[in-house]
């Protein structure tokens, strides 16, 4: 795509690229917690900050709660046994700040991740745990750290235990994904997929475990492409969705996320919906490799690429947001 350098002012392929190292680097930033037991977690954050939460919720499934807080205040249930895990990319998210506050004023356990900012300077204050990723980066770039970050304080509290091959896996899957969705491969499944998608208005359908994948999925058409879209998630979307399938206007597009290992009866509902939608634009993102984690961090790189592809079909540097910054001067001036 000779577009790219002209719209890619931002640089924005450079970040995409460096994903499954980012991860690796992720993996060995050094964790550490406090010794007292939890039986409940709850992760903080907004935006980025927050959909890593939600992927690790959906890929681990744990045995315990594990709730992601999008807003000032917790749940009302966090007490001493509850583990809050305050996530902003910035360390400046005001939301996030303001759950901080909180679960310190309930004493729960508390660790900090952040590039620095205020969340970094409370921790220090407060003698909290505090992780400090690296920083410079847009916060939807900085996924692979707060994700895998997220995850080492879990393992390192003994709450959840991940097998190094399954990361692994994961890690090369991530990279042989890289080698077939890059720009020097002519017609690949990304680009083709942001063609079909480009002019329309895109719903995203998924099972329900897989909702961070299509919330992240979602959120980097809003920001990469600067395009609406929504999410449904599955079965609910049985229940009602369905019904105006046939009779939607147009332009509108589809896009069906799948793990790769749906039971029958999932299966059998995404079959009826894609039966609704013969004739309209579908676009079908398939997570790759063995394990959960592969299939699943896949999926989201492909989504990445296929929102960068879809702001460069349209002539829109994917990298500035400048509305979510002027929102954020406003703020800062009440």
């Amino acid at each position: 795509m000779e577009e790219i350098g002209r719209v890619d002012r931002g640089g924005m392929l450079a970040e995409l690229l460096r994903f499954p190292e980012r991860c690796e680097e992720a993996l060995s930033l050094p964790v550490r917690v406090g010794r007292r037991r939890v039986a409940k977690v709850v992760l903080a954050g907004m935006g980025g900050s927050a959909i890593a939460g939600d992927l690790l919720r959906d890929w681990l499934d744990p045995p315990f709660p594990l709730e992601v807080c999008r807003g000032y205040h917790l749940p009302r249930w966090v007490g001493r046994d509850t583990l809050v895990v305050a996530v902003s990319y910035s360390g400046n998210t005001e939301e996030t700040l303001s759950c901080l506050s909180e679960a310190l004023g309930r004493r729960a356990e508390v660790v900090g991740i952040s590039s620095g900012g205020r969340l970094e300077e409370r921790c220090l204050e407060k003698r909290i745990p505090h992780v400090k990723v690296p920083g410079g980066m847009m916060p939807r770039v900085a996924l692979p750290f707060l994700f895998f970050t997220s995850l080492n304080v879990l393992r390192a509290k003994g709450l959840v235990r991940v097998g190094r091959k399954e990361l692994e896996e994961a890690l090369e899957a991530l990279r042989g994904l890289r080698r077939r969705i890059s720009p020097a491969v002519g017609g690949n499944p990304a680009e083709e997929a942001a063609e079909r998608l480009k002019g329309t208005l895109p719903f995203i359908y998924a099972p329900a475990e897989l909702a961070g994948a299509a919330l992240r999925l979602k959120t980097q058409l809003n920001e990469n492409s600067k395009v609406p879209a929504k999410v449904e998630l599955l079965p609910e979307l049985c229940h009602n969705e369905i019904v105006g399938l046939r009779s939607s206007p147009e332009p509108v597009s589809f896009v069906l996320l799948h793990s790769g290992e749906e039971d029958r009866r999932m299966g059998a509902r995404m079959e009826f919906v894609r039966e609704l939608l013969r004739g309209r634009r579908v676009v079908e993102l398939v997570g790759e490799g063995r394990g959960r984690l592969a299939r699943l961090l896949t999926l989201v790189y492909l989504g990445d690429f296929l929102s960068f592809y879809l702001a460069v079909k349209r002539g829109v540097d994917p990298t500035p947001v400048p509305e979510i910054e002027e929102l954020k001067r406003r703020l800062s001036q009440l």
